[in-house]
């Protein structure tokens, strides 16, 4: 990340290509994931100033309030094809660990993309220790997985997932996800792959990975499954 820009180099570090988002809102640097039609998937955080005492009791009155924007951008960079904003479908307090009376409410810190195989997206909202299911056509939530506002029932694992990280689709149609664990007691982190009916809303609990002794990495990381099943 320069210039709130991501740069596409060739095998001689040359730049030949620069990402960013479109609108008017700065690029962040969490992720760039291209779709197979070649359009590119961005994040943007959006800070807004926001009167949060009229949300919660001893909130600030000039809060500035952090939204997360996706974006579709296509192969030209002329246009965004899909824009979709926390503001229209999330609420503040769906961030499960956070003081509301602070000055920054950072209450999605949305930290991954992936284009699902049914061509919808699949995002990830550390704050909200959520995964949201978005329909691509029409920007509305399909699921939600985690959090406050979970709708499935977890088989195999009453810990669920704390502040994770990199959600990921298996071509099995399992996904992977890193769970940072920051609010499990104790704090541990490990990398997990849940079966999902998206149909009966149940995410079973099929592989874990949780390092003897255990390993706590309070932020970032990532788990991916190689091709040789590792």
């Amino acid at each position: 990340k320069l210039n709130d820009a991501f740069f596409f180099l060739d095998k001689d570090f040359q730049v030949i290509d620069t990402f960013r988002c479109g609108n008017g809102y700065l690029t962040d640097l969490h992720e760039l994931v291209f779709t197979p039609s070649g359009n590119v998937l961005l994040m943007s955080y959006d800070p807004q100033i926001i009167d949060m005492s009229q949300i919660v009791q001893g909130g600030n009155p000039a809060a500035t309030v952090i939204g997360l924007i996706i974006q579709e951008i296509d192969p030209s960079k002329d246009a965004v094809v899909f824009q979709w904003r926390s503001w229209d479908h999330f609420d503040i307090l769906d961030a499960t660990q956070l003081d509301f009376t602070m000055q920054n409410v950072d209450y999605v810190h949305g930290n991954a993309i992936e284009y699902d195989q049914d061509g919808n997206l699949l995002i990830s909202s550390r704050h909200m220790d959520e995964i949201t299911k978005i329909n691509r056509s029409t920007g509305q939530i399909m699921w939600r997985l985690g959090g406050l506002n979970n709708q499935f029932t977890f088989i195999n694992d009453a810990l669920k997932f704390s502040y994770q990280h990199d959600i990921r689709r298996l071509e099995n149609g399992n996904i992977t996800l890193y769970d940072n664990g920051n609010f499990h007691s104790p704090q541990f982190s490990r990398a997990v792959e849940y079966t999902l009916d998206e149909v009966n809303k149940t995410a079973t609990l099929v592989w874990e990975y949780r390092n003897t002794p255990t390993i706590y990495g309070r932020a970032m990381g990532s788990a991916k499954r190689l091709p040789n099943g590792n």
